[in-house]
């Protein structure tokens, strides 16, 4: 916008104002001070450079892998130093860049990732590499590798170091009484950086003197070990002891594959790591249980239980079965709970008890239920007599009692017990004399009369007999049903195989569909979905595990066309390439899509 001043005609002109010197105020003299400063600043950060070498992890097991991080701050080197590590071999993994701006402040950096795989177990030293970053020399500082042998338990400050993952075996205390279960409960500790794990295995504890109950899996936690931050998965499971001594438990060993980040435009991880973990044994000391005040009807129970009774019915005869119904709930193994003979009880012909176990699912305690059948022997039995059970408490270190007060009965003869009945003296009924009566007998016809024409039986029908085989086709084609699905159930490979081609064929639609809209995330998301399900059923593999980089290993060479292989490559490169330009016009994601189901279709014909 311009504003001007009109001059009436004939005016003589303004004179010029007077110039006038400008002063810095103290606004401006601040505004200046501060870009000076930020100017320094950037200088400084400009022309100070750092560089570093990282591993992921210092303690690893033969044949696995850690990932070695060259970092440059502050410009790029010039060249990269010569890599050779002794005892190791070094494989190039990639390059990334990051470039950030914080309180004016302009700072860059450069990574360049290397895969280190020692060659030998032992101590590895990753040596000082000097480089020139912007006409600095600079060095970074040696790095320690601890590389155990396959097996092999980890070290004991291996937490400490920071390794991807390990394992703990935890017990509440290391003392226990024969029969005694223990809550224990086996840690695995995951480090920051595992997006997740797959493949879990848990071989066979070693437990010689214990019993191992069920292991299920806990609420996850978050824990600080030293300076690492992981993710806590508890299994809890018991252990009873069933012998005294000196006993070891553990170690405990697994296997499994831990899915590392970053993760890839599709947020699946790119980076495998399997591993070995062992935890460290445990001694325990198992104590017999003490014979001192032992109650004479002790039957082994060990734990805190409490006990119930029913008695039915309690009114009949002698040699009507009662029944009697014990419940022992509480703390401890229920399971191996039993009933002591009942001395009182000899006015009663018993039975063997039938029992069922009801178990926590923590399986620390539960309910043991058993039915037991008595017979009353005569009819002076007056009460059933106390139910007494005894166990032995080991935070008590003492043995506890329990008692069912007695069952009044009311027992009456039986039926078979009482004399035989008197019969009263009848005077007999004489028979009445048979009458001599004319018997009826029906005249022989001379003629049989008129003949009548009787219909065909059913059974001679041709409807009847097409009727007949109704039930029967009924029930074969049943029976073919099933067979085919037993047949599916016991072939995963061929169900599997069903359901991708109905999910190829769902998707093939899809993909169209996105291509006429032109829509080019959607497209490439499902496309890659649909080389991962194809894939994964033809070499056996979860579809979330296919990825370009198990193409290769698994596809070697004359095992499939080298034009599939091709194929799927240049589909995958395509998929890559749709996170950094997923724009296509609607006709070159339609021919892409042809061609997906010409490739998809070649894939599905070839041998698994």
């Amino acid at each position: 916008m311009m504003f001007g001043l009109t001059i009436p005609p004939g005016s003589p002109p303004s004179p010029p104002p007077p110039r006038r010197r400008r002063r810095l105020g103290s606004g401006g003299f601040v505004r200046g001070l501060v870009g000076l400063v930020l100017l320094l600043t950037w200088v400084l950060s400009a022309a100070a450079a750092n560089f570093n070498a990282t591993v992921d992890r210092d303690t690893l097991y033969l044949g696995e892998s850690v990932t070695l991080t060259l970092t440059f701050e502050g410009g790029r080197p010039r060249a990269l130093p010569p890599l050779a590590v002794p005892g190791a071999r070094l494989e190039g993994g990639g390059t990334s860049t990051q470039m950030s701006f914080i309180n004016g402040v302009t700072t860059s950096s450069e990574a360049h990732t290397y895969q280190l795989t020692p060659t030998q177990a032992g101590e590895i030293t990753v040596p000082a590499f000097r480089v020139d970053v912007g006409g600095q020399t600079l060095f970074s500082q040696p790095i320690k590798l601890t590389v155990l042998k396959p097996g092999a338990p980890p070290a004991a400050t291996a937490a400490n170091n920071g390794q991807l993952a390990f394992v703990r075996l935890l017990l509440p205390k290391q003392e226990v009484y024969v029969g005694e279960t223990l809550a224990g409960q086996l840690e695995i500790y995951l480090r920051d950086g595992v997006v997740n794990m797959k493949d879990f295995q848990l071989t066979p504890m070693q437990a010689e003197g214990f019993t191992v109950g069920k292991m299920t899996e806990g609420q996850h936690r978050s824990a600080r070990v030293g300076n690492f931050n992981y993710t806590v998965v508890p299994l809890p499971m018991t252990f009873t002891a069933v012998k005294a001594g000196t006993l070891t438990l553990g170690p405990a060993s697994c296997t499994m594959t831990l899915l590392l980040g970053p993760v890839n435009f599709f947020g699946q991880p790119t980076r495998r790591q399997p591993m070995n973990l062992s935890s460290e044994p445990i001694t325990i000391h198992s104590l017999p249980v003490p014979r001192e005040n032992q109650p004479a009807g002790f039957s082994g129970a060990v734990g805190n239980y409490e006990l119930q009774v029913d008695v039915t019915p309690t009114n009949v005869a002698v040699g009507d079965p009662i029944t009697v119904k014990v419940q022992v709930s509480g703390r401890g193994a229920v399971d191996a709970v039993t009933l002591p003979e009942q001395g009182s009880w000899d006015q009663f012909k018993t039975y063997p008890p039938t029992s069922t176990v009801d178990l926590e699912a923590s399986g620390l305690g539960g309910t043991k239920s058993f039915a037991l059948t008595v017979v009353p022997q005569n009819t002076e039995v007056r009460e059933l007599p106390p139910l007494v059970f005894s166990f032995f408490n080991p935070e008590e270190k003492a043995y506890h009692t329990l008692r069912h007060p007695a069952v009044a009965l009311t027992v009456r003869p039986s039926a078979a017990s009482l004399p035989p009945p008197s019969l009263p003296n009848v005077n007999p009924v004489p028979a009445e004399p048979a009458t001599n009566r004319p018997l009826d007998i029906a005249p022989i016809r001379v003629r049989p009369g008129p003949v009548a024409a009787l219909a065909a039986p059913w059974v001679a029908r041709p409807w009847f007999l097409a009727l007949q085989a109704v039930p029967v086709a009924l029930w074969l084609g049943l029976f073919a049903a099933r067979k085919q699905r037993e047949h599916l159930a016991n072939n995963p490979r061929l169900r599997r195989q069903r359901e991708v081609d109905q999910l190829v064929r769902q998707g093939l639609a899809e993909l169209r569909q996105a291509a006429a809209a032109n829509q080019g995330t959607e497209f490439f998301a499902t496309l890659f979905r649909l080389l991962q399900e194809q894939l994964g059923e033809r070499l056996n593999l979860p579809a979330s595990a296919i990825t370009e980089a198990v193409l290769v290993e698994r596809l070697r060479p004359g095992q499939w066309p080298p034009a599939a292989v091709e194929d799927l490559h240049e589909l995958f490169q395509a998929c890559n390439q749709a996170r950094y330009s997923p724009h296509r016009t609607a006709t070159e994601l339609a021919g892409l899509a042809d061609r997906a189901a010409k490739v998809l279709a070649s894939v599905r014909d070839l041998p698994a």
